[in-house]
């Protein structure tokens, strides 16, 4: 058993096997199981892409997933697929495929384009300034009590 380690392309686990996969294997994948629950076929079988029924539909959906990604970002892709708009969809050759995945395109693209907000962090801070309320019995004691003592005018 060669199990397939984790590198830069092959950061997704099939969810089948465990083995690590490229990011359009990993999408294949999900497109036949969901093309396997939608045709009640139950769960497939242990790396179902190299046995028949599958292994034709896998490699379209590889293909077309490869096709993709050369147009849209890993990122967009898988979440895109596991979005909540895909979940009629058994293929990413589907019409409404492609405009779901570029809406998410843009929504990342949209997200990397805003500039970082800057917190400013004041370091060794002793206490956080109040900026309501008026002085009452209680402050003047903790003041009288760290020797801030302040005059007493009632």
């Amino acid at each position: 058993m060669n199990k397939r380690r984790r590198t830069e392309k092959s950061k997704y686990k099939h969810e089948s096997t465990g083995d690590h996969c490229t990011c359009a294997a990993y999408v294949a994948e999900i497109m036949c199981k969901r093309n396997a629950e939608s045709k009640n076929e139950g769960s497939l079988p242990y790396k179902f892409w190299s046995k028949k029924p599958w292994n034709w539909t896998f490699k379209r959906q590889l293909f077309a997933a490869n096709k993709l990604l050369k147009k849209y970002s890993e990122e967009a892709l898988v979440k895109a697929v596991g979005s909540s708009e895909f979940r009629g969809i058994f293929s990413l050759n589907h019409w409404k495929a492609v405009g779901i995945i570029k809406k998410y395109q843009l929504l990342l693209d949209e997200q990397n384009a805003k500039p970082k907000q800057e917190i400013e962090v004041k370091r060794n801070a002793k206490r956080r300034k109040k900026s309501y309320g008026s002085k009452n019995i209680l402050d003047k004691l903790r003041k009288i009590e760290n020797g801030q003592e302040e005059d007493f005018q009632d």
